[in-house]
């Protein structure tokens, strides 16, 4: 089964264009939408004076109402914020988005272990991860596949949801969620978060 080893490096500096999520292509109905990486969404939330709940449609519209002085203050800030996070400690695993959705149209469960740093697809996968140390998320459910899913479009955003619930979870019971985030560029998803100690 393929396991994917992360990398630890200093990154470059990415524009928000690069780090966002791409668009979801609608389905009727429905309009596209953009999925800004966790992480950024936050800091954008701060500097804008948003709420930290925001969502990405708010930060966009309140970034798209501002005046000139204020979106160059806002330019600053994520230059700032890029060589900030580029001379920090970060673990990341690649993997193209196409075997995310393979896996879940197959119905396979796909399990990325924060302390192994690796992602496994694999049914056994689940029970791997159960030693003492690691702290594994569940990706892609096993039987997961459903007519109704997208494909390639939908499920970059059902893993950043994910993400965001793992989050969520780990802060509501005071354990660490070392800033886990994802982002899809060049049709690779990206998971990413602080080295584990």
């Amino acid at each position: 089964m393929p396991r994917l080893l992360p990398r630890m490096f200093d990154k470059p500096t990415l524009s928000l264009a690069a780090l966002a999520l791409p668009p979801i292509k609608p389905k009727t109905g429905t309009r596209s939408t953009c999925r800004l990486p966790i992480n950024l969404r936050n800091f954008l939330a701060a500097q804008l004076g948003c709420q930290p709940e925001a969502s990405d449609d708010i930060i966009l519209s309140f970034a798209a109402s501002a005046d000139r002085a204020t979106l160059n203050k806002l330019a600053r800030a994520i230059r700032r914020y890029s060589t900030a996070r580029a001379h920090e400690a970060w673990t990341e695993c690649n993997l193209a988005v196409e075997s995310f959705v393979q896996a879940r149209q197959r119905g396979r469960l796909v399990v990325l272990c924060l302390r192994c740093a690796r992602v496994d697809f694999a049914d056994s996968a689940s029970s791997e991860h159960r030693r003492n140390g690691c702290v594994p998320i569940t990706l892609v459910p096993a039987g997961a596949a459903r007519a109704d899913d997208a494909g390639v479009e939908e499920v970059p955003e059902k893993i950043q949801r994910t993400v965001e619930e793992f989050r969520a979870l780990r802060m509501a019971f005071g354990l660490p969620h070392f800033d886990l985030d994802c982002y899809v560029r060049n049709e690779q998803l990206t998971l990413m978060w602080r080295p584990l100690p």
